[in-house]
């Protein structure tokens, strides 16, 4: 019976140590950075994910992994479609990618 007792502290101990790294991860990965950028359209697709038209407001291009946020939603760049023509705004180049995202 001591034998029973004394598996189910170390089993109940030892998940409440995996309950607390888990929710240390998501507490970092929300805590990183979140780039500047405009979705302009975001469709959804059975066999490719997300994907959605994206202008960033700098001018140096998306990298894979970073972080863009739409009304409250932070969305990761797991895939990046360069547009064929970007389109000048009063003399200034704004670039707009094709984007695959994965929301968080």
């Amino acid at each position: 019976m001591n034998l029973l007792f004394i598996g189910i502290v170390a089993l109940s101990l030892w998940l409440l140590y995996l309950q607390y790294k888990s929710n240390a991860r998501k507490r970092s990965r929300l805590l990183t950075p979140v780039r500047p950028a405009s979705i302009l359209k975001i469709n959804s697709y059975t066999s490719h994910g997300i994907m959605a038209t994206v202008q960033f407001k700098d001018n140096s291009c998306p990298q894979l992994g970073e972080r863009i946020q739409r009304e409250g939603d932070l969305y990761k760049i797991t895939g990046i479609i360069p547009e064929t023509e970007p389109e000048a705004d009063a003399g200034k180049v704004e670039r707009v990618w094709a984007c695959r995202l994965e929301k968080l």
